[in-house]
C-alpha cells in the first residue's frame, strides 16, 4: 500500500489532517490542470477546492479503483467541464430571462415567503465562526476569488481556501433543510 492509499484510508476513517496532507500535496499540480479547462487561475483554485470537498463529503462510500493520482486528475477535469458547462447555461438562460421574463414585484404573500427563507440562510451562514463566515459572504455572496479575498482580508489564499472547505462542509450539513426551503419558496409561485 502506497502513502496516497494509506492517506486516502485514514479520509475514510474521518482523519482531517490526512485530507489536509493530500490537499498539500496535490493543490498545485491539480490547480495548473484546472486553469487548462476553466482559464482562470481563482475559478482553478475553487474548482481544486471543491473536489476535496466532494471527497471528504464522500468519504464513506467512494470507492477508488485507480491510483489516487489519477482519480484526483479525473475528477479535476470532469469538476472543471462542467464548471465551464453551467457557466455556459447561466450565460444563455441570463439571455433568454432577460429577453423574455418581465420581472415584476413579488406580491405580499411571496414577499414574506422570501425573506422567511432568506432569514433562515441568514441563520445557517451566521453558525459560522466569525473570519469563516466572513470569507464565505466575500466568495459566496459577493462572488470575490479566493485571491481577491486574500488581498482584502490580507491572509493567504492556502488561508481562504482551507476557510471556504470548512464553510462548505458546515454549511452542507444544512443542505436537505435548504432545499426544502428553496422547494418551498419555488412551490409558492405555482397555482395548483
Amino acid at each position: 500500500m502506497n502513502q496516497d492509499q494509506i492517506l486516502f484510508e485514514c479520509v475514510k476513517k474521518d482523519n482531517q489532517q490526512a485530507l489536509e496532507q493530500l490537499f498539500q500535496k496535490y493543490y498545485f499540480n491539480l490547480c495548473l490542470y484546472a486553469k487548462k479547462y476553466v482559464v482562470s487561475a481563482d475559478l482553478a483554485e475553487e474548482v481544486v477546492a471543491d473536489v476535496f470537498f466532494k471527497i471528504w463529503q464522500n468519504r464513506k462510500t467512494l470507492q477508488i479503483n485507480t491510483s489516487l493520482k489519477s482519480y484526483l486528475f479525473v475528477a479535476t477535469k470532469n469538476l472543471s467541464i462542467n464548471v465551464v458547462n453551467k457557466a455556459k447555461s447561466d450565460y444563455l438562460q441570463q439571455q433568454i430571462t432577460d429577453n423574455t421574463v418581465d420581472f415584476s414585484h413579488l406580491n405580499t404573500d411571496e414577499s414574506l415567503h422570501y425573506n422567511e427563507v432568506k432569514t433562515q440562510i441568514d441563520q445557517i451562514i451566521e453558525t459560522l465562526p466569525p473570519q469563516r463566515k466572513i470569507i464565505f459572504k466575500l466568495n459566496r455572496i459577493e462572488g470575490l476569488k479566493y485571491k481577491e479575498i486574500a488581498d482584502k482580508l490580507g491572509i493567504s489564499v492556502s488561508t481562504v481556501q482551507k476557510q471556504m472547505l470548512e464553510a462548505i462542509k458546515h454549511v452542507s450539513q444544512y443542505e436537505s433543510q435548504f432545499i426544502t426551503l428553496v422547494i418551498s419558496f419555488c412551490l409558492s409561485f405555482i397555482d395548483v
